[in-house]
């Protein structure tokens, strides 16, 4: 076989397994960013279910609220339960937008609630600080 012949057709194969390996790395990279995107497509599918209990809760407030207005009686109790309720939910809401910002390597800006990166000093939207 001629030299230049053999020469090229090394070339070919070493590309050929560079980019075989850089197909490899991005399937795996992609695998993983798909994986992220369903869990926090669960996370998120959680914060919906609290926010709707959350909901639900401060309608029962309300109606308590509203009755002792109109002068019918109210459990207290209840009323304490409820708002007990109520604080356990919103914690648990901000906890999974925690999870959810690793999951995406992001903060939230404590001034407009913008997304920010986790290294980022300042807000990309609103200039506070981070």
């Amino acid at each position: 076989m001629d030299e230049h012949v053999k020469e090229l057709l090394d070339r070919v194969r070493d590309t050929a397994a560079t980019v075989g390996e850089a197909a490899e790395t991005t399937a795996r990279c992609a695998g993983k960013y798909a994986g992220q995107m369903v869990d926090i497509a669960k996370l998120n599918m959680k914060i919906f279910d609290l926010k709707t209990d959350i909901g639900e809760l401060l309608r029962s407030i309300g109606q308590v609220v509203y009755d002792a207005h109109l002068g019918r009686e109210s459990d207290q109790n209840a009323v304490e339960s409820m708002l007990k309720s109520l604080d356990e939910k919103h914690a648990g809401v901000e906890e999974l937008k925690g999870r959810i910002a690793v999951l995406r390597n992001a903060r939230e800006c404590p001034g407009c609630g913008a997304t920010c990166g986790r290294g980022d000093k300042f807000c990309k939207t609103c200039g506070k600080e981070l």
